[in-house]
This record gives C-alpha cells, structure tokens and sequence, in this order.
C-alpha cells in the first residue's frame, strides 16, 4: 500500500470488533492498491481490544488508524471520509473484498468520462482459509444506468460497489438534506445514495464481478432483516420529509416513491402491519406516476387495472409471500422497539 502526498484513491474501512476476519479485506486492497497510489484509513468505531493491536499482529500497517467512541457505521464512514486526501474514496467494510483490479479499473472509468461516481457488479464468498483458496460466486449483474437517480435510489449497490470523487462526495455530506443519525447505522449507505439522488452527477458502471460480499459465521449488520428495515424506513420517511416537490426532483421521487411499494410488496405475510402501512404512506406521498409496468409484471398490471395497485399487491402477497414465521430473526416485541425509536412519519 503504497504512499503519497495526493493519493489516487483512500479506502475508508470502518471496524468493530472484527478480529481476524479483517486480514481478507486489508489483504485485498493491498493486491488492488499495486501500481497505484492508495491511502487505507482504518476507522476503529470503539473496539476491543483496539483495532490496532489485531490488525499489527495481522501484519498489515494501514496509512492511517483512528479510534473513536462506539458511533456506528454511518459516523464511522464520516470520520474517515473527513481524514481523506486521495482524488476518489471507496467505504469497504472489514468483512468484504475488492477484486485485484477494481480500483484501477473504475479510477480509469471515471477520468475518462470524467464520472462522479462509478460502480460495478457483485460476487460472494466464504471468508474461509487461505486468501488465494477464495471461491466466487456471483450475482446477478447490477443494471447498467448513467441516471443517477435511478443509481441511487433503484440499483442501490453494496456499500463498497460505488467509488466516488472525493469532492463531489463531500458536497453531498456538507449539503446533505438530512443529517446523518444513529438510526440510520445499519443502512448507512442509503443515507448517503438519498442525500446524492436529487443532485445530477455523472454515473459509469464498470461491468465485472469486482466487488465482493464476504461470508462467515461471525455477526452482520445483514444477520437481521428486520433491524435493516426498521432503518431503511427511517432513511425513506426522511428522505420523503426533506426532499421537496420542485419539479427538477419529480424522478427521485417517483423512484423513492415505487422502491418503497417495492418493499411493500416483498414483505412476508404476517409482518408488522405498521411497518407495511409506513411504507405504502412513504409511496402515497411521493407517488405521482400511474405507470403500472415500473409496479410489477404482467399479471400485476391486469389485475392492477381491475382494483388498483395496492389491491392487486395484496392478492399476489397472500399468493406468493412466504410467512413471517419462516424468515423471523427477532421477536415481535423487539421490533415494535424498533418503530417506536424512530420519528413519526
């Protein structure tokens, strides 16, 4: 991990109490940071003991290594991104992996159409053994789009997809329409995707599977739906509350407006009803297109003309939702907690 004054790209890793399992993702900027000038700031969010020592016995000397009280994620990812000096900044959590060529490929990307923001498809593996014995598997590719709407609010990708010019990232932080909040920890790249979406930037996706999800028994952020919900619903009803009616922002909220009746509509059957009517109450509100095609396919756009989309919705929820008690990761009581944190919609 090379060293310099103007650093090509920092890569922001917040960590907490991530023992061993951070050698795969330092392991990995470092084969991606040859040929190029890159910055690691590891941003320990309280562990213990302190991030330093672990990652010292691991071998790895991050350019930078703070410690601060335990904030969470979203506060973490600022504080590192207010230590940055490189042109462009990726936010890698401790337990994911870049590919050997992603930051070359996406700086490239980017200067050559002169891109905000660029972004590419996703793979997975089990955090496991030796680095070289990782096996891939891949998803699905990310849709390709140069809408930044419609990449900040409807691809959404994992945290560490997107590469941002440091610049134009900071703007969005310091004019943000919302301000960031502990609610929005489990979902902190969301807070920053709807603080970006109403402003135009320049968006180039890079094709390939270079940004990697990694498995392992430890504990997620993901481990929990629900807790991800909960906060995803705090991120939407702000957004909502925030983001005005002028006509240059009608997209990014017809966007906001059909991922919320999109999340509606995948909830299991027998799950909070509050949480689904917040959500529909997210969809009324900035809903202003009867365009059914971009609610559901062809049998929801027929039975959706007959009785309405969210009629149609709640016949093909009972008919192919799975239920809750098949999915459940915490108790009813537990989640009403949840809502009853957050402010009113």
């Amino acid at each position: 991990m090379s060293r310099s004054a103007s650093p090509d790209i920092s890569v922001v890793i917040p960590v907490y109490n991530r023992g061993q399992v951070i050698r795969y993702a330092l392991e990995s900027v470092r084969r991606a940071a040859e040929g190029l000038s890159v910055e690691v700031i590891v941003v320990d969010d309280g562990s213990a003991p302190p991030a330093a020592e672990s990652i010292a016995r691991l071998g790895f000397t991050p350019e930078k290594i703070f410690r601060q009280s335990n904030q969470g994620l979203l506060f973490a990812r600022l504080a590192g991104l207010a230590a940055v000096t490189g042109r462009h900044v990726l936010f890698l959590d401790s337990d994911d992996l870049i590919s050997r060529e992603k930051l070359r490929l996406q700086i490239a990307a980017m200067e050559a159409a002169q891109a905000d923001v660029s972004y590419t498809d996703t793979a997975r593996c089990l955090l496991q053994g030796d680095y070289d014995a990782l096996s891939l598997s891949l998803d699905t590719p990310c849709l390709d789009t140069r809408d930044s709407a419609e990449f900040f609010i409807r691809v959404q990708p994992a945290p560490h997809s997107p590469v941002f010019r440091t610049d134009y990232l900071r703007r969005i932080v310091a004019e943000a329409f919302f301000l960031p909040s502990p609610l929005y920890n489990p979902v902190a790249e969301i807070w920053f995707y709807h603080n970006a979406a109403p402003r135009p930037a320049r968006v180039v996706k890079v094709p390939g599977p270079h940004t990697i999800i990694g498995l392992h028994p430890g504990v997620r952020l993901t481990s929990h739906w629900e807790r991800l919900g909960a906060a995803s619903l705090a991120v939407q009803e702000a957004f909502a509350r925030a983001c005005t009616a002028a006509p240059e922002v009608a997209p990014v909220r017809q966007f906001a407006a059909e991922k919320a009746f999109g999340a509606w509509r995948r909830l299991p059957r027998g799950f909070s009803p509050e949480f689904g009517r917040r959500l529909l109450g997210i969809w009324r509100r900035l809903n202003r297109n009867t365009d059914l095609s971009r609610l559901g396919g062809g049998g929801f756009q027929i039975l959706a003309r007959l009785i309405g989309p969210v009629g149609a919705a709640r016949v093909l929820k009972l008919a192919q939702n799975q239920p809750y008690a098949r999915v459940r990761t915490m108790n009813d009581e537990s989640f009403r907690q949840l809502l009853a944190a957050l402010p009113p919609p």
